[in-house]
């Protein structure tokens, strides 16, 4: 296996982390059939991507292909028919943007093994400092994308503003001792 390989072999998983976290956020600001759509999908997207990585490849390619597809026409459907807010843009693109890679991926080890005239075969996972780099540089290229996208979910939102006291949104110190402020 080249280097390029060995750095990107993990990256399909990263974004089925990212489409995950993203798709369990929109679900928690949604209700209806869509809460519970998305919050399947997310759980999904989770689950795969943890077995995924713990098994070093892409597990089951081509039920992860089949349900890519109905993932990104469920959020058509969401998005044509406007039972999402307009506001879950931002966050529903990037969960279809991750989706689309995972998807590629599935695609693309499908159409590996039907080259080799068999199922893909399981590949021992690699070690070493170029698949390493290649695991943080997915992470921050999926931070990049999914840290904007949750801070627009409605979760994101309605989150405490940090390293603020007081003002509007914000929660009132505890009281400790009758007197107002941080319990320590």
């Amino acid at each position: 296996m080249n280097a390029l390989a060995a750095m990107t072999r993990s990256w399909p998983m990263l974004g089925a982390l990212g489409a995950g976290l993203v798709l369990t956020a929109l679900a928690a600001g949604a209700g209806g059939a869509p809460q519970v759509v998305l919050a399947g999908l997310g759980v999904a997207g989770l689950g795969w991507a943890v077995l995924s990585l713990h098994a070093g490849r892409i597990v089951a390619p081509r039920t992860v292909l089949a349900t890519s597809a109905g993932a990104l026409a469920v959020v058509g459907l969401l998005v044509a028919t406007g039972a999402m807010a307009d506001a879950a843009g931002l966050p529903l693109a990037a969960a279809s943007v991750f989706v689309v890679a995972v998807a590629l991926s599935a695609a693309f080890e499908v159409r590996r093994g039907r080259a080799a005239g068999a199922e893909p075969r399981p590949r021992r996972a690699i070690d070493g400092r170029m698949s390493l780099l290649g695991l943080a540089g997915g992470a921050a290229l999926v931070a990049a994308l999914a840290t904007p996208a949750l801070a627009a979910t409605e979760p994101g939102r309605l989150a405490v503003p940090h390293g603020q006291h007081g003002g509007p949104g914000t929660i009132a110190p505890l009281e400790v001792h009758g007197e107002p402020g941080h319990s320590h």
